[in-house]
């Protein structure tokens, strides 16, 4: 491992220790089924923020809506998180919706909260 590497590797250590909350991810029978739907408890920052939003254009509608994600380390978990996956936090139920790798160890994971689906 290179000095560079192991400098990120370091630096999401902190950030999942200090900004880190312990979740379960359960990965769907379509996605894994030979893991039979297993939850594996890991940490990652969960993150739920509203985001401003103007649809049809600059002369368009504005809104606002909840941006939820889960940004983890797929290591930890043994395998690359998919859509279709399920993560429980603080006892909500959220569907991943979409993953986004972001360098070399981490990924950002879009949650729906299963009542918006």
């Amino acid at each position: 491992m290179s000095n560079w590497e192991s400098l990120i590797q370091q630096v999401n250590d902190v950030c999942l220790d200090v900004f880190g909350e312990r979740v379960g991810y359960r990965p769907s029978m379509r996605n894994r089924p030979e893991m039979g739907e297993q939850l594996i408890e890991v940490t990652g920052v969960f993150d739920e923020r509203s985001v401003h939003l103007t649809l049809g254009g600059v002369s368009g509608l504005d809104a606002v809506a909840p941006k939820t994600t889960l940004e983890l380390r797929p290591s930890d978990l043994g395998f690359f998180p998919n859509a279709g996956d399920e993560v429980t936090v603080n006892g909500t139920v959220y569907q991943v919706v979409d993953v986004q790798p972001v360098g070399r160890e981490m990924a950002i994971l879009s949650l729906a909260q299963r009542s918006e689906w």
